[in-house]
């Protein structure tokens, strides 16, 4: 707590026309016309309101229009006689005078001793408190009594609900302790069935309800049990700011992250709670986006008419982009710092963006986390090699049209419009792959051999070590043949037929051909196989030609070797092995690190999702990451500046930064990864042995393009 000190008065000299204004009016304004951050402690721990975060009106004014403005939010100013100003205001406070939008003598509204007195009361970045005068005109602190909210727990009632204006658009919003929330925001015009989606614009009048997220896309029962919709172009907004109906500053503008749900490109949600943007966008100090996009033979169904051409979904994340660039400003984002990343198909949504003319100019910076590039698509190619319409026609669309009955149909359109888009999506062939449609995407694939539309994008993309640990169902038994087992288990996971497997030296996968496998080994090698040839080799060739050829404006590669696997989407080798002193499971334990296993991470939801910290360092190390991808986000580089660590308090990222090192960015001469565990490091990139024996060299991509 701090005592207060009486020093002379400081008379902040106001405009004589804002005198004039009344007080109510004024604190309405100040409300009304955003210009809100919210001022918390994120340690990612989950702790709850400790009633000591605030919430900073930015617009000067004098001591009773902010004590208003203050109220209309439901909250008082802020009082160092009740809150703890050591805590988290302090580093928030410094972290404004880091971004260079206070001064270290800045003066900010707090809450008088007495309500007699006859002076105000302000505070300084550096918690001193001083008698002003009540006619100044300076930003305010409010209370923020606003709830923690978690995976299962948010709180929309009246007393958390803040209107916004988005262009003529009034939003309802609310609040929990650390963001601002606007939920089920329509991007696009509700889409007509295979057709590309339409930007959504916010240019009348309206009033629309914000609470609650909006319906997902028309998928099989699943990770969505009910409710999906081909009503359904939605996003979702998490901002720890909120800009003046006016128009902010550049310089206080946030990055902007656009995340991409996976799902294989037949399931997923934009509201799925481990990947709730909440934490991310409060420790990361970030604007963060989810967005729904069409699935399966709703989002991909290609024809061989000329005109639909499938790539339906992937015209929804453009949309969606360009909806960003219109109106992320309103949110407090920087449009021209867009990063858009995603896990799994919503990695491959990335990858397929980085090479859509359509995209160019809508993002800056990418991260593709467990890109499953290698994933057999159609039996012809891979899934980033992306067919003509007329390929995926015969391959996937006339088993589509049979099961539905249409294939011989004279309009085959019109007679699938038959069906519900829930019984189009559960017919016995489910439409997901990419095409090269002429519009969206104009090739065959992402063209590594030389700079293109992401040339001026910096890229981050990495995997999880045993990404094929969670798509594996059975564990082989004693006198199991590996052929056999591989060919029932991982087969349908990898482009490689299972006698080509077998035939390998197995030794590179840590067994030897020539003796009888232990159900271990097998096991081993079959997911090292799996996740090689899906996922890591086609990933680090990316990397490689990414780099060597400058596809990209700068290259970092990771690998998860600490992952904390969502409760709903795991296998039992994919979780830390559980001792008596660690009973929720020891990370230093070897166990399977497996797909999805770093969601709950990099959103900073570990304690969020009601998951124990296993060991003392699963929050420390999320701290980490989160700083890490904000870091990109915010500057191209995942390396956070030692001076902004200082500034918001980050000290125990900051140790691990300086401790491991720079995280370096691809060099194609030596090329490294960054080993992403506690005391991580940077070391040679992996597999290669490995790949090389799938026949997926690391040079596979640099040179080839079709």
């Amino acid at each position: 707590m701090f005592t207060r000190h009486n020093r002379p008065y400081l008379f902040l000299l106001a405009a004589s026309l804002a005198v004039l204004i009344g007080a109510k009016q004024e604190g309405s304004d100040l409300y009304l016309g955003g210009g809100l951050t919210i001022l918390t402690q994120n340690l990612l721990d989950g702790a709850a309101n400790d009633g000591n975060g605030a919430i900073l009106v930015s617009q000067p004014s004098p001591y009773y229009a902010a004590e208003t403005a203050c109220k209309l939010l439901g909250e008082t100013l802020w009082n160092p006689d009740i809150q703890d100003f050591t805590v988290g205001l302090n580093t928030s406070l410094s972290y404004q005078v880091f971004q260079g939008l206070a001064t270290k003598d800045q003066l900010y509204w707090i809450a008088k001793e007495k309500e007699t007195d006859t002076t105000c009361a302000g505070i300084t970045p550096a918690g001193e408190v001083c008698d002003v005068d009540c006619s100044s005109q300076i930003p305010a602190l409010c209370t923020q009594a606003a709830p923690v909210s978690t995976s299962s727990v948010s709180n929309t009632s009246a007393p958390w609900q803040i209107e916004h204006f988005v262009d003529q658009v009034q939003l309802t919003g609310y609040r929990d302790y650390h963001t601002f929330k606007f939920r089920g925001l329509r991007y696009a015009e509700t889409p007509e069935r295979f057709t590309y989606s339409k930007l959504k614009l916010y240019n009348e009048s309206a009033k629309v309800s914000a609470l609650n997220a909006g319906a997902d896309c028309v998928q099989p029962i699943g990770e969505v049990r009910s409710g999906s919709s081909e009503d359904c172009l939605f996003l979702n907004v998490w901002t720890p700011y909120l800009a003046p109906m006016a128009g902010a500053e550049k310089s206080r503008l946030k990055p902007v992250m656009v995340y991409l749900y996976g799902g294989g490109f037949t399931s997923g949600s934009g509201k799925n709670p481990n990947t709730d943007g909440t934490n991310l966008a409060s420790r990361g100090d970030a604007v963060v986006i989810s967005v729904n996009y069409r699935v399966g033979s709703a989002g991909f169904l290609a024809f061989n008419d000329g005109v639909h051409n499938g790539n339906y979904g992937i015209s929804d994340m453009v949309t969606a982009l360009e909806w960003v660039k219109k109106y992320a400003q309103y949110f407090g984002g920087d449009a021209d710092r867009v990063t858009v990343f995603g896990e799994s198909a919503g990695a491959m949504g990335v990858h397929i963006l980085l090479g859509s003319p359509k995209a160019k100019g809508l993002f800056r910076r990418a991260i593709m986390q467990s890109d499953p590039s290698g994933y057999p698509n159609n039996g012809k190619f891979t899934w980033s090699q992306y067919a003509t319409p007329e390929d995926e026609y015969r391959s996937t669309t006339a088993k589509v049209l049979k099961a539905a009955g249409c294939l011989n149909a004279t309009d085959q359109i019109a007679c699938v419009n038959k069906l519900s888009g829930f019984d189009l999506v559960n017919l016995t062939t489910n439409a997901n792959g990419a095409t090269a449609d002429g519009t969206n995407l104009l090739h065959h694939e992402l063209d590594l051999s030389r700079p293109g539309y992401a040339a001026d994008i910096d890229v981050m993309t990495g995997i999880n070590r045993d990404e094929a640990g969670v798509l594996v169902d059975n564990y082989p038994t004693n006198g199991t043949n590996f052929n056999e087992y591989f060919a029932n288990n991982v087969g349908n996971h990898i482009s490689l037929p299972s006698s080509a497997a077998a035939s390998f030296q197995l030794s590179a996968f840590g067994t030897d051909k020539n003796s009888v496998p232990t159900p271990e080994q097998i096991f081993n090698a079959s997911l090292r196989i799996a996740t090689d040839g899906e996922f890591t080799c086609f990933e680090l060739a990316k990397a490689y030609a990414g780099a060597k050829n400058r596809v990209f404006k700068s290259t970092y590669a990771f690998e998860f070797n600490r992952t904390y696997s969502p409760s709903g989407y795991t296998k039992t080798w994919c979780d830390a092995p559980k001792t008596g002193a660690r009973p929720h499971g020891d990370p230093d334990g070897e166990y399977y690190k497996c797909h999805a296993g770093e969601q709950l991470i990099v959103f900073g939801n570990v304690r969020r999702a009601g998951q124990a910290d296993r060991d003392g360092l699963d929050v420390p190390f999320t701290q980490l990451v989160v700083d890490h991808w904000s870091a990109f986000a915010r500057t191209g580089d995942p390396n956070p500046e030692r001076a902004y660590l200082e500034a918001r308090g980050y000290l125990a990222s900051l140790a691990q930064v300086e401790s491991t090192g720079r995280w370096e960015p691809v060099d194609p001469q030596k090329p490294t990864i960054r080993l992403l565990q506690w005391n991580g490091a940077q070391v040679p990139f992996v597999e290669q042995s490995q790949c090389q024996a799938l026949a997926l060299p690391l040079d596979m991509l640099a040179s080839s393009f079709k």
